[in-house]
């Protein structure tokens, strides 16, 4: 009776003159991966991409039965196509950890098995797992947003990519798939004063990391780059993403900024337009002598934001301690400063009366400078539009006249 096969796994394999480096076994196959030992993780990534390339989850899909689908398959393809995705390296591969932990969650369940009972589980699931993180002091998919925000929108991708290889059919049997979410997230209502936004540039500007070792000598400023970073979102409202990928320069892939002309080029010539709008703006004055002053003293060679000479892909690791030291933590959720409170800061600030003038900008203006619809403006960004109701409170005073 044949020996049965015990799949693609993993061994360690030792050699006389080197480092003991792990093997793929696959039946009589063996396939090297370049880890020695003491890199795991990288060998078991590297299996996990040899099960998926050995598996063809596009042959697995049944177009006449789309319940009968391995949720697995599906999540398989969308991450090659996140793969092939024209977005940020970090950005990629954020969406693919979502997608590998989805499909190690759903396992072998079908499309037909995503009940309303079996999504509220995986929501619980994912949302005890952020909370874990954010107390544990360790991130399993790094975000910025709480629990609930993460189980939705993990919930909104699977949807998304079931839909996307099964297009709805007038008449046939299926039809598009709507997913079982947890309450929307609520708009972040948190935006900077002038004060904190000061403090905050401060903070990062003076930053230091610890001793340098050297009797007397301070170690070397390790947050310049955030100072930097928060003046750009500042001032052109622009997000994360944008502002990191803005190169000095035209490049592939990647935004740039015109010195010469002082123009903002958020969105790279090779990338299609999509409904995160990146329209490309004139920079502001103040912020251009910034920027043509960092070019000028080579801080700025290749990207707008760089850090020790290279350009970052995010600004992560760094942002929370500098928010801790400006005293600008809270454990509220909602009130808490993310990266993302400096688009909102940018908006608010654009839409105030100027205290010279009594004069805000208009609201279509601040929409094609930030990116951002009017219908947003008019529902998110009330708060900073005083007058609003000016003509209604007018006209109430003649009630009963």
């Amino acid at each position: 009776m044949p020996r049965i096969s015990r799949g693609p796994r993993l061994e360690l394999k030792q050699y006389k003159d080197r480092f003991p480096k792990w093997v793929i076994r696959d039946g009589q196959q063996t396939l090297g991966t370049g880890c020695d030992e003491r890199d795991r993780t990288g060998a078991e990534r590297k299996l996990a991409e040899y099960i998926v390339a050995k598996h063809d989850p596009a042959a697995a899909l049944n177009r006449n039965n789309p319940n009968e689908t391995k949720i697995a398959d599906v999540l398989s393809l969308e991450m090659r196509r996140i793969a092939k995705a024209d977005m940020p390296v970090g950005r990629k591969n954020e969406l693919i950890t979502v997608l590998q932990n989805m499909g190690n969650w759903f396992a072998n369940k079908a499309i037909g098995d995503l009940t309303g009972e079996l999504q509220e589980r995986y929501a619980q699931h994912r949302m005890r797992i952020v909370m874990k993180s954010i107390d544990g002091r360790r991130t399993v998919v790094k975000t910025d947003d709480p629990a609930p925000i993460a189980a939705y929108r993990d919930l909104k991708m699977l949807a998304s990519a079931i839909n996307r290889y099964f297009k709805s059919k007038v008449g046939g049997v299926w039809t598009r798939f709507s997913p079982v979410l947890p309450d929307a997230p609520q708009s972040r209502l948190r935006w900077l004063t002038r004060d904190e936004a000061a403090k905050l540039i401060r903070t990062a500007w003076r930053l230091r990391r610890g001793d340098s070792g050297i009797p007397g000598k301070p170690g070397r400023y390790t947050s310049r780059h955030i100072a930097r970073y928060i003046l750009v979102g500042i001032y052109t409202g622009s997000r994360h993403g944008d502002i990191c990928n803005a190169a000095v320069m035209p490049s592939i892939g990647r935004g740039y900024v015109d010195l010469e002309r002082g123009i903002f080029k958020r969105k790279p010539d090779d990338k299609r337009a999509t409904s995160k709008r990146q329209p490309t703006i004139p920079i502001p004055p103040r912020l251009l002598a910034h920027m043509r002053r960092w070019q000028r003293l080579g801080i700025s060679k290749h990207s707008v934001i760089e850090f020790n000479g290279k350009p970052i892909t995010r600004v992560r690791d760094g942002w929370e301690t500098v928010v801790e030291k400006a005293e600008l933590a809270t454990d509220d959720p909602r009130q808490k400063i993310i990266r993302h409170t400096l688009r909102h800061t940018a908006i608010s600030w654009y839409l105030q009366p100027d205290r010279r003038t009594g004069k805000a900008v208009d609201i279509e203006v601040v929409s094609l400078y930030c990116g951002v619809s009017t219908a947003t403006i008019r529902k998110v960004y009330r708060h900073v539009m005083p007058g609003t109701f000016s003509p209604l409170l007018e006209a109430s005073n003649y009630f009963g006249r």
